[in-house]
């Protein structure tokens, strides 16, 4: 069985999200722990600025789905120190349909907040490629997440849900642009993530000159500053080169606020002209209540619902046509959950069956021993008589849909000892 737990933007706010926010080293002391308390058997942990999705598996339990979900809402509102009931601000999925219909309509863009970006695709990917390396998924997630892939792929190929699609980057530069005359503005960016690289690619495409980038990495941010042709700033001086900015976009892993409201009124001193502040981290990088010193203006990834729902309208008939490919992808990936159910009985039946016909030829074997066909005649009849009993049984449980026949057949066939 599979199942996930969702804490995401449509039923989440800002502040209760960043709580839930996993980096790596996290994700992995999470899944050892759910081993050892809960007995998880894999797990995978997407962890963005607009939602924390914990998937996980356990192998040969139907039926105790409620158990282990309630398990792992109790283990991580620990884990993350949340003393606040945690019900109204998550979803939670159970078998591998629905978990798997929202992973495919999420890959495909459909329940992001802005429809049809592809960002997350790549964080998804990133999210897959860190569990497997560090041998946290099962068998039915990995192929879940592969077959996800391959859906997203399909979707973005054979409509347009994607195009002219926008991301949290593009729809922050968009906001920018309808407030300042960017060919005017000083920028500084703090940060050089994928979110943030994403805003400096957009300015760049406006032809904006005045960019400066500061980054923990000095040697990361001067080579993307040659490439893009933009001035470096070490990173430790930028509350300094936010007095001369205009436009300040925060995009980094720090867990902690990097800007607070007495150093902003420290910067704001003697200053008239209007800044505007981006923040596009989770946990948010800007401390609260920075809007109300004069002349300041705050932008975090909770302020872009307008841009949100025209975007919404421009792809509305495109999502209609993503669901539809999606319901073929689903029954494909569901009859392969249910085939795979019937696995053990097959794997017995067919052990049971080569014992069988080698027992009862044993002696012929050695009485006939210049028969040189015996061993080909042998595997025909094993191969003949082990498929066709395989055929009758898929047949006879609907391909492994009929949870009463797979208990019965299961019953008949597993080598119980």
């Amino acid at each position: 069985m599979v199942g996930l737990i969702s804490i995401n933007y449509k039923i989440a706010p800002l502040d209760i999200r960043e709580k839930f926010y996993f980096d790596n080293p996290e994700k992995i002391v999470f899944n050892n722990l759910l081993k050892k308390k809960v007995g998880c058997e894999g797990l995978m942990i997407i962890s963005t600025c607009n939602r924390t999705e914990i998937y996980f598996e356990f192998e040969n339990h139907v039926g105790e789905e409620k158990k282990f979900l309630h398990a792992i809402v109790k283990e991580l509102v620990e884990f993350k120190k949340f003393k606040d009931s945690l019900s109204p601000y998550l979803n939670n999925y159970t078998g591998s349909y629905d978990v798997a219909n929202h992973l495919f309509r999420l890959v495909s863009g459909l329940e992001s907040m802005i429809i049809g970006e592809f960002q997350i695709v790549e964080q998804l990917k990133e999210a897959y490629y860190f569990s497997k390396k560090h041998k946290m998924l099962g068998p039915i997630l990995s192929r879940m997440i592969q077959k996800s892939l391959e859906t997203g792929k399909y979707i973005r190929t054979n409509t347009e849900i994607g195009r002219g699609a926008v991301s949290v980057s593009y729809a922050a530069v968009e906001q920018i642009t309808s407030k300042y005359n960017l060919s005017k503005s000083n920028f500084l960016c703090v940060g050089l993530g994928e979110t943030s690289k994403l805003s400096i690619r957009h300015l760049h495409q406006k032809k904006i000159k005045n960019i400066k980038i500061c980054n923990r990495t000095e040697s990361k941010t001067k080579d993307f500053c040659n490439e893009l042709g933009y001035q470096s700033v070490k990173f430790k001086n930028f509350k300094n080169e936010i007095k001369n900015s205009d436009v300040v976009i925060f995009s980094t892993s720090s867990k902690t606020p990097l800007l607070n409201k007495s150093d902003l009124s420290k910067i704001m001193t003697n200053r008239t002209k209007n800044l505007l502040l981006v923040d596009l981290s989770v946990p948010r990088n800007l401390g609260s209540k920075l809007e109300e010193i004069d002349n300041v203006e705050v932008i975090n990834v909770d302020n872009l619902k307008d841009a949100v729902n025209e975007n919404y309208k421009k792809r509305k008939a495109e999502i209609i046509k993503a669901e539809l490919y999606i319901e073929e992808f689903l029954v494909e990936f569901d009859d392969w959950t249910n085939t795979r159910l019937l696995r053990p009985s097959i794997l017995s039946l067919k052990k049971q069956v080569r014992e069988l016909v080698l027992n009862e030829t044993l002696n012929y074997s050695s009485i006939n021993k210049n028969d040189d066909d015996f061993n080909s005649h042998l595997n025909k009849v094993y191969d003949k008589f082990s498929n066709n009993l395989v055929k009758k049984i898929k047949k006879a449980s609907n391909n492994g849909k009929d949870e009463k026949a797979i208990e019965i057949i299961n019953q008949i066939f597993l080598n119980e000892k």
